[in-house]
Formats: structure tokens, C-alpha cells, sequence
């Protein structure tokens, strides 16, 4: 689960973040608009403050300032507007009057540059300037230029919201205007990340049940497809297909494409197990019949060695013959297992020769009607052609059906029939080879025990032995199939079964015409 919601939890922590950065920079932005505004409409509205009061300053005949006096006129305004702090300056900017006790002045030499702007008329508002009781603070203010006898001296410098004013503008915004516009703002902020979250749970949900189901699917071993809707993404997986829908999302691209890859996996693995309990059932057979002749000759030929001199000529002879019977089962069986190595490594070339199937069939047909009589089976030969002409390595091709009656004479119970047949091949066949000519289908059937389906998938398979090959008469190695699956492939011919269990298998291959040109 904590694998499950990582991502989630990651993209809920970055949004936090961007939020609450987001709020931090709202705020400020709302604090400054709000001091902003207030500035400008408080310095508009004392504009003409500085210009209405310039003229009850007391100024003495030579132009100096009678500072005791201008405090105490300072003193009075100051009581009757105790938001306003009044300052006399010359025309550099040093404070010549005020009334404030000295060690709150931090300044006594302000700049005169805004007060200057400021006295020219209309300036752009807010416009702040220094605050003598502060050495960083700006502030608003109102001035006007002293004039005496046509000259000017200095300067009527007013700050608006002086120091007592900022003591009750800090506790005013905490009032409830203000909190109210806080609360208003943060209520939206967290409306808005609420809604993100859930967006996004609702967006990373697919991700987190495919999550789910990848984890599930690691935990089985890969051997058990995911459960969740399993049965739709089964079929959507059989019925996969590179091309999407327009309206399907990426994830659900992913989730389809992970299901079908589910399935491939699940199939891989169990064909995987099973080859390899085939594998190891091979060595366990092959260990067995190889070791059974050998074991037999072994005992005939100590026998003989005891007995040499007590045994008569014709037991002599019988063990003889029983050794040399045992040991031609023995070099057939190894010769087994060096041709499908040799096939398997392409090693075996082709001899092509153009021969007739009609000669070859009756050929094989004289060489194996006797062992089909040994278990009373009737052997059959159908053949209807107009052109039996074939071409291919004649030897090879011959192998393959020798091997394919004699495994249909083997499963096929007495009394039973073979029947070997060469027709045209189907008009809806598929042919195996990219030659446009005709074809022969040549069919093997029989009327024996058959091959279950869970055993078809794997008959081809080298040392693979299906249940029934556990019967008293099956003594095979397992290898005959998958040799003449690729004798054929080297002439480019696809080996095909259909079978039913207990009512008979059908072996067949296509091969081309030979016509001439």
C-alpha cells in the first residue's frame, strides 16, 4: 500500500507546497494592495495639509526660524492630528524644527528629492519619503516650500501616519475587516486545493489499482493473471490489438497492454514448466531405454561367458542374436539424438530431387504392410492424382511418412486401420510455401487412441511423450515427431495434427506440385 500511494502522496506534498506558497505570496500581495491603497487615498486627502498650515509658521525678520515657538505650534497640531508628524527643513534636507524628543530622531537629514517632486504639483501617489524616526522606513507625506520675501528657506514636511498611527494600523489588521478578508481568501485557497486532491486521486486511482495488479502479479510468481476485472481484461488481452480508440486514455492504453502482457507471461511460464517437466521426464525415459538394452546385452553376454562351454549351439546363437537385437535398439536410439541435434543446429542439408509420391507411397506401403499385420491393422493407401510429380530430398520426405504410419500403427489398437492418403490439397488450404502451384495434402490417420488437447500444444516438442505414451506397447524416445516436424521445415512444409480423443489422429502436410515449365 505505501508502494501503492506514493506518487499520490508526492503529488499531494508539491501541491501543498505550491499552495502554501501560493497563500504566503496572496497574502503579501493583499497586505501591499491594501497598504497601497490606503496610502494613496490618505495622501490625497491630506494634499493640501502642508500648503493650509506653512503660513501660521512663525518666521523671524532675518529668516531664521523661532524654533520654540514652531514646537509649540507643532505641539498643538500634533495633539488635534495625532496621526501627523511635522518637521521644518532647509532646502538640503536638514531638520531645523520639530517636535519629538531627540533621541527618537534617527535622521536629521533627510533627502528632499520627493519633498521637491511632491511641491511641484500632482505628483504620482502613493509617493513615500524618509522617516526621520527611522533610518529605513519610508512613509507618505504632505509638504509645501517657506517662503520669506520672495525667497525660499525651506521646507513644511508632514508624514502621514506617523508613529502612533503605525502602532494602531498593526493592531487594525487584526480587526475584523481584515480576518474576515484573510478567512475569505484561505477558505477559497483550501476550496481550490481540496478540489485539486481529489482530482488528482481521482486521475491516479487507475494507476493505483494497475500498481495493485502489477504487485499481485510479481507476488504469484507470474503465474496467476491479475483478479481484478479479470475476466474483461482476459478478453481484452485475447482480442489485443496495437491500434487504440481515440477516447481511451493513456492509462487505460497501459492497463490493456500490461493485461495482454500479462497473459503472454502466464502463458510462457506454464509452456516454460512444462517443457521443462518434459525435459526432465526425458532424461528419466532416455536413462531407462538406454540402459535397458544395454543392461540386457550386458546379462546375455556374462551368460554366455559362464555358460560358454554347457550352453547348447542354438542357445548360444538365440543369446547372440538377443545381444545383437539390443544393441541395434541401443545405436537406433542414440542415432535418434544425434539427428535432432544435428537438425536443431542446422547441419543437415537436402539432396532435391523431382521423384513421384504415387511410387514412393506404394514403396512404403510393401515395406510396412507387414508390421501393420503383426497387430491385425488394415493399411491403406488412397491415392488420386493427376500429377503425383514432387520435388524434394526423397530420402527425408519418405523418413517422415515411414515414421508418422509407424507411430499411427503403434496408438492404433488391433483390428484397428491406417490409411494413407495423396489428394490435392483443399482449395482453402493456406499454403506453407510462397509457390502459387498446386499442392498434395498427404494425411496419415488412424482409427487409435487419439491426443487430448492438453497434450497437442507440445507433441512437437523434442523428448515429449503425451499420457498415453505410458501404454506397455509405446517404446519410442519421444523424438520421432519433432524430427519430422523439421525434416519438413528444411523443405519449408508445416507439419499439422487434428485429433479426438479415442476415435483416432490425422497427421497432414502440403506439398507443391512439380510442373513442367
Amino acid at each position: 500500500m505505501k508502494i501503492t500511494h506514493s506518487l499520490y502522496r508526492r503529488i499531494s506534498i508539491v501541491l501543498l507546497a505550491v499552495f502554501l506558497v501560493m497563500a504566503g505570496l496572496l497574502a503579501w500581495l493583499f497586505e501591499q494592495s491594501s497598504r497601497s491603497i490606503q496610502d494613496e487615498t490618505s495622501q490625497r486627502l491630506h494634499l493640501k495639509l502642508a500648503e493650509h498650515i506653512v503660513h501660521d509658521l512663525s518666521i523671524d525678520e532675518d529668516g531664521s526660524f523661532n524654533k520654540e515657538s514652531i514646537k509649540k505650534a507643532f505641539h498643538m497640531m500634533m495633539v488635534l492630528g495625532p496621526s501627523i508628524e511635522l518637521y521644518v527643513v532647509d532646502t538640503q534636507g536638514k531638520l531645523l524644527a520639530y517636535d519629538a524628543p531627540e533621541e527618537k530622531i534617527k535622521l536629521h537629514h533627510i533627502n528632499v528629492a520627493p519633498i521637491k517632486q511632491f511641491a511641484r504639483g500632482e505628483p504620482e501617489l502613493p509617493l513615500l519619503g524618509d522617516d526621520p524616526r527611522s533610518s529605513t522606513r519610508m512613509k507618505i507625506f504632505s509638504a509645501a516650500s517657506i517662503q520669506h520675501k520672495g525667497k525660499m528657506i525651506g521646507y513644511l514636511y508632514i508624514i502621514i501616519g506617523g508613529e502612533n498611527y503605525d502602532s494602531i494600523s498593526t493592531a487594525l489588521q487584526l480587526s475584523k475587516a481584515w480576518q474576515i478578508g484573510l478567512f475569505g481568501m484561505g477558505a477559497a485557497l483550501l476550496f481550490l486545493l481540496a478540489a485539486s486532491l481529489l482530482l488528482f486521486y481521482a486521475l491516479t486511482k487507475p494507476l493505483r489499482v494497475l500498481t495493485l495488479e502489477i504487485t499481485a502479479f510479481e507476488q504469484s510468481g507470474f503465474k496467476q493473471l491479475p483478479t481484478n476485472n479479470k475476466q474483461t481484461n482476459s478478453q481484452a488481452a485475447i482480442n489485443h490489438k496495437p491500434e487504440r480508440s481515440i477516447n481511451s486514455s493513456e492509462v487505460s492504453q497501459l492497463s490493456s497492454s500490461f493485461h495482454h502482457m500479462a497473459q503472454q507471461i502466464v502463458e510462457l511460464v506454464e509452456r516454460l514448466e512444462k517443457l521443462d517437466k518434459v525435459r526432465k521426464e526425458f532424461l528419466a525415459y532416455v536413462s531407462h531405454d538406454l540402459r535397458t538394452p544395454l543392461t540386457g546385452t550386458t546379462a546375455y553376454l556374462e551368460t554366455l561367458a559362464l555358460k560358454f562351454d554347457s550352453l547348447e549351439d542354438s542357445e548360444k546363437l538365440d543369446f547372440i542374436a538377443k545381444s545383437q537385437a539390443n544393441c541395434l535398439r541401443l545405436d537406433s536410439m542414440i542415432n535418434e539424438l544425434f539427428e535432432l541435434a544435428r537438425l536443431d543446429n542446422n547441419q543437415v542439408a537436402l539432396n532435391g530431387q523431382s521423384f513421384s509420391i504415387e511410387d514412393s507411397l506404394s514403396d512404403l506401403y510393401a515395406s510396412l504392410e507387414g508390421i501393420a499385420q503383426k497387430k491385425h491393422i488394415q493399411l491403406n493407401v488412397q491415392c488420386d492424382l493427376e500429377n503425383g510429380s514432387v520435388n524434394g530430398d526423397i530420402a527425408k520426405l519418405e523418413r517422415v511418412i515411414q515414421n508418422l504410419v509407424e507411430n499411427a500403427i503403434h496408438y492404433t489398437p488391433n483390428n484397428g486401420t491406417v490409411t494413407i492418403s495423396a489428394n490435392p490439397s483443399p482449395a482453402s488450404n493456406t499454403p506453407t510455401t510462397t509457390s502459387t502451384k498446386d499442392s498434395i495434402r498427404i494425411a496419415i490417420s488412424d482409427t487409435g487412441q487419439g491426443i487430448s488437447e492438453e497434450d497437442l500444444p507440445y507433441i512437437f516438442e523434442p523428448y515429449y511423450r503425451s499420457k498415453n505414451a505410458l501404454e506397455p506397447y509405446q517404446k519410442g524416445t519421444g523424438l520421432g515427431l519433432a524430427i519430422c516436424q523439421r525434416l519438413l521445415a528444411l523443405h519449408d512444409i508445416q507439419l499439422n495434427v487434428d485429433s479426438t480423443l479415442n476415435k483416432g489422429t490425422c497427421f497432414y502436410f502440403d506439398i507443391t506440385v512439380e510442373t513442367d515449365t
